[in-house]
């Protein structure tokens, strides 16, 4: 193999890196295929959530999540990714890698990636600093997405009648609660939200109600930062970088040691997303998600992460390259 191309080793490695993403119900709805010249990532349209996600938003989105990942996971291995978006109908990305030498910056985020948490519990009321904000609405900005923190009284109240209005509206909705059922309360599953990180009793606003949950929240009187990202449209291509904004924003936050959560029960019902649009983002941009940001009581307990499909589920030759991925070139010389 030619040296300027990543062997196995470093693709699967960056994968595996990769796949601790955030998704909607942790369904990880990805494909990756690698060609040993060309990685190519693909949504696995058979993953969608029916109910709650009708359009693909959050398909969309959880693949944004997944391509930002892989891009911070090869940099601190040594590889910039040059990535073309939505070459073809069936691809979100093809992605060439090309030798580069890791950046500190790099190497936290990838180290932020196995510490990242949803912690959908209720956040202390410490406020972030005007430091810690910038920074975050910075990173939203560096992948064409705007974060904007929803601290004026009136925005923040629209913003939870939006939300406990969602909730209502699915709550009726029989079948909406069976796909909620089948993908939550999960003891033994590679996917789904585990019962041990779904709170038991939701009390934080925006918070998804799951099924069989066992997560006992803080005591806190929730202060998280509430949040909302949006995009100057809404096609397909916005709503994957929209993806990649919100993984930019988790990892940075999990590197400044916050805590945060994607929220995006709201955005799912034309109706309620309409509020959005219209009384907390205005200026006619596109909300896409909410994220809750804050730090953790004192002395609370860490969540353990969730499950993950095994690699070889995710990621597969492209074409006809051949039944496996290249050997690395150690290998094949001994």
């Amino acid at each position: 193999m030619a040296q300027h191309l990543p062997d196995a080793y470093t693709v699967r490695a960056a994968v595996a890196l990769a796949v601790r993403a955030p998704s909607v119900h942790n369904s990880q709805p990805w494909d990756w295929r690698f060609s040993g010249h060309t990685i190519e990532l693909r949504a696995d349209t058979g993953r969608r959530l029916r109910q709650a996600d009708p359009e693909g938003r959050d398909l969309l989105i959880s693949c944004g999540c997944v391509l930002h990942h892989f891009t911070i996971a090869a940099a601190a291995l040594g590889w910039n990714t040059h990535i073309d978006r939505m070459p073809d109908p069936d691809v979100l990305a093809w992605i060439e890698l090309v030798p580069r030498e890791p950046r500190e910056e790099d190497i936290a985020l990838a180290t932020a990636i196995p510490r990242r948490r949803s912690d959908r519990r209720r956040y202390s009321a410490r406020p972030l600093t005007a430091w810690e904000k910038s920074r975050l609405v910075r990173v939203a900005t560096d992948h064409d997405a705007t974060l904007r923190f929803v601290d004026d009284a009136s925005r923040r109240s629209a913003l939870t009648a939006a939300a406990v209005e969602a909730r209502g509206l699915h709550r009726a909705d029989p079948d909406y609660g069976i796909e909620l059922a089948s993908w939550s309360g999960r003891r033994y599953a590679a996917d789904g939200v585990p019962a041990r990180n779904a709170v038991l009793t939701t009390a934080a606003p925006l918070v998804r109600d799951f099924s069989d949950a066992l997560l006992a929240d803080t005591d806190a009187h929730d202060g998280a930062a509430l949040t909302v990202v949006s995009t100057a449209a809404d096609t397909p291509l916005d709503r994957l970088r929209a993806g990649e904004a919100a993984s930019a924003v988790v990892l940075t936050a999990t590197r400044l040691n916050l805590a945060s959560c994607l929220v995006t029960e709201p955005l799912e019902l034309t109706c309620t997303r309409g509020l959005i649009r219209d009384c907390v983002v205005a200026e006619g941009a596109e909300p896409q998600f909410v994220v809750r940001i804050g730090h953790l009581p004192d002395d609370t307990p860490p969540l353990p992460a969730t499950p993950r499909r095994p690699i070889a589920e995710v990621l597969r030759p492209l074409g006809r390259y051949g039944i496996g991925l290249p050997i690395p070139v150690q290998q094949r010389e001994s």
